[in-house]
């Protein structure tokens, strides 16, 4: 936690033009050139220092710029005049689920293993490669008994929300994040669900049981819904 600090993301489209409007001529093309997952220090054209980084949770391209406290507001003041319009929370939070990226303390926690949250490609067991919790990573991919994280899509109407029950043919699970997606034009979940094949699957929305179909995710690339959703 660092009090001293302000962090503003700047997401979409437009947001790197946007950005860079804002960057001092001297450090625009050291900000222009970051390739994805990288970042540098610059300077704004309203006299702060920034920490910019081509990062972001909205599954589209922009940068996340970290700078004084103290400056935040002129700097927040110039993006609006840029043309950015501020989003709240709950627009990142269908934005993220869209572009299939998982919330902490949500789709996962200390409880829940990488198989099990849908990040086994994060875990390598290349021979010689120790860590913490190997072992049991190793006994629970030879036992098969993981659950499984799973895109649902509904077709009728209505909204999948976090804590309903999910009913698979390998078993009963439960919505882990949901929404209604602007994108799609359909409400779109992550679930966990008992590993095996899925088959049939139904939520149980206010003691109605609606059927959902098992999606590739993320439901959104490019800002354009996945083909066949």
């Amino acid at each position: 936690m660092r009090d001293e600090l302000a962090m503003i993301a700047v997401q979409g489209p437009e947001a790197r033009d946007k950005v860079l409007s804002l960057v001092h001529a001297d450090d625009r093309d050291a900000v222009s050139g970051l390739g994805k997952f990288a970042s540098t220090d610059a300077r704004s054209t309203t006299g702060a220092r920034l920490f910019v980084a081509r990062t972001g949770y909205t599954g589209e391209d922009g940068f996340e710029v970290a700078l004084p406290e103290a400056d935040a507001v002129a700097f927040w003041d110039a993006l609006l005049a840029a043309g950015v319009a501020p989003a709240g929370l709950a627009a990142r939070d269908t934005l993220r689920l869209e572009a299939g990226l998982p919330l902490y303390g949500q789709d996962m926690d200390e409880s829940v293993t990488p198989y099990e949250a849908g990040l086994g490609w994060t875990v390598s067991l290349d021979e010689g490669r120790d860590f913490i919790g190997r072992a049991a990573l190793e006994a629970q991919r030879a036992r098969g008994d993981a659950r499984q994280v799973v895109g649902l899509v509904m077709d009728e109407k209505g909204v999948l929300r976090h804590g309903q029950r999910v009913l698979a043919a390998s078993g009963e699970g439960v919505v882990l994040s949901g929404t209604f997606s602007p994108t799609v034009g359909k409400s779109i979940a992550f679930a966990r669900i008992p590993a095996g094949e899925p088959g049939e699957v139904r939520v149980d929305i206010r003691g109605r049981e609606v059927p959902v179909r098992v999606v590739a995710h993320p439901f959104v690339r490019d800002g354009q819904p996945r083909a066949g959703i």
